[in-house]
C-alpha cells in the first residue's frame, strides 16, 4: 500500500493515539484486530465526508480505500467507553454515521462538527465533556496488572459483557499490534518474540496471522501500520 501517514500521541488519557493519512491509490487495507473502539474521519477527493464509528474487534477486516481519500483516526484506550451504545452491536463491525452536511455528524444524539488533525484533541475533550465518554476502571486496572476486589471469573465474564472478548485475547492482540511496529521499526524477529514473551517464533507468526492477516515475515515488510 502506498500511503502518506502520520501519528501522534493525544493529550487525553482515554486515546492511545491520534493519526492522518492521505490515499495517492486505490487499493485495500488489511485492519488488523484492534480491542479498542475506533473513528475515521474521511474527506473524499470530491469533498464528501464520511464518519465511521468502529468497535472493539478480534478479526481482520479488508477496508478498501480509493485515491485522494484524506483519514483523520482516533484509537482509543481498550477502557475508553462510549455511553449509550451497545457494544453488542459493534463487536467486530462499525457504522456509518449520519452526516447532516459536509462539516457536522451525529454521534450519540448530539450534532458535531467535522475535526481537523489540529483540533481533533479538543473534540475528545468535548466528547468526555459532555459525558458521551469515559473510562471503565476495571479494564483498565485489569489490563494495567494493577488489584481488582473481583474473582477471576467475574473479570472475565465483565471483559466480554463490556468489550466482546477475554482479558487474555486483549492482551494477545495488544502485543500482536505492538510485534508490528516493532518489527516495522527494523527490530529483528527473534528480538520481537523475546521481548513481547512469545514461546517461540512460530508462536509469535501465528498470533500475527490470526490477529494481523500477515505473518512475522510478512508484517516486516507489508508496507502498511496496524
Amino acid at each position: 500500500m502506498s500511503s502518506m501517514r502520520e501519528e501522534k500521541l493525544s493529550q487525553s488519557p482515554l486515546v492511545d493515539f491520534l493519526w492522518h493519512s492521505e490515499k495517492p491509490t486505490d487499493g485495500v487495507y488489511v485492519a488488523s484486530a484492534d480491542a479498542s473502539w475506533d473513528m475515521i474521519f474521511t474527506r473524499t477527493h470530491d469533498e464528501k465526508t464520511k464518519v465511521l464509528l468502529c468497535g472493539p474487534a478480534f478479526k481482520t477486516a479488508q477496508v478498501p480505500y480509493f485515491s485522494g481519500d484524506k483519514h483523520i483516526g482516533i484509537c482509543y484506550k481498550p477502557w475508553a467507553m462510549f455511553t449509550g451504545i451497545p457494544m453488542t452491536t459493534m463487536l467486530n463491525g462499525g457504522v456509518l454515521l449520519p452526516t447532516p452536511s459536509e462539516d457536522t455528524f451525529v454521534l450519540q444524539g448530539r450534532t458535531w462538527e467535522f475535526p481537523t488533525y489540529e483540533n481533533i484533541d479538543e473534540f475528545v475533550a468535548e466528547q468526555e465533556k459532555r459525558g458521551c465518554l469515559k473510562a471503565d476502571p476495571i479494564i483498565r486496572d485489569v489490563l494495567e496488572n494493577r488489584p481488582v476486589d473481583m474473582s477471576l471469573r467475574s473479570i472475565q465474564r465483565y471483559f466480554i459483557k463490556t468489550i466482546g472478548m477475554s482479558p487474555r485475547r486483549v492482551r494477545q492482540i495488544n502485543s500482536a499490534r505492538t510485534a508490528v511496529k516493532l518489527l516495522r521499526q527494523g527490530r529483528t524477529l527473534s528480538e520481537v518474540a523475546y521481548e513481547l514473551d512469545y514461546a517461540d517464533l512460530p508462536h509469535m507468526t501465528r498470533m500475527l496471522r490470526r490477529y494481523t492477516g500477515y505473518t512475522s515475515h510478512g508484517n516486516k515488510y507489508r508496507g502498511e501500520p496496524v
